[in-house]
């Protein structure tokens, strides 16, 4: 592959990042509001089903998230396998942040997988263990 088909890869690869954290807000959003309107005073079961059809579509972004990672890994190879480059950049976010011991990218996995875990969390207690106050 060469330095610009690398590049455009890439360009693709973090749109679908991007567009899957989107969506993964969305969802969480449209949920948020189904809690609040609907779901808050719904009986046991219909909240336990809601939150399962939320859990599912979590996890297939998180699996599809599994997917592109796999693929940006490779864009960082094929990278490194090129040598000098006329962009003269060194990799995408393999540089070490000394205070944590991770790479750029993987800490930046880390707080997204940590916010959508705190998200989930914070959902679930919404919807099964909160009071919500009368109307």
């Amino acid at each position: 592959m060469t330095e610009a088909d690398i590049l455009s890869v890439r360009n693709e690869l973090t749109d679908i990042v991007v567009s899957v954290v989107s969506v993964s807000f969305g969802m969480v959003s449209a949920y948020i509001v189904g809690l609040w309107l609907f779901l808050k005073r719904a009986p046991l079961i219909l909240r336990t089903l809601s939150f399962i059809v939320f859990s599912f579509g979590l996890a297939f972004m998180g699996a599809l998230t599994i997917g592109i990672h796999e693929l940006m890994l490779g864009t960082e190879r094929a990278w490194s396998k090129i040598g000098k480059t006329a962009t003269e950049i060194p990799g995408f976010g393999s540089a070490p942040i000394e205070a944590l011991g991770l790479t750029q990218y993987e800490a930046a996995a880390c707080l997204g997988a940590l916010a959508f875990l705190a998200i989930y969390i914070a959902l679930f207690f919404l919807t099964f263990l909160y009071r919500w106050p009368e109307d």
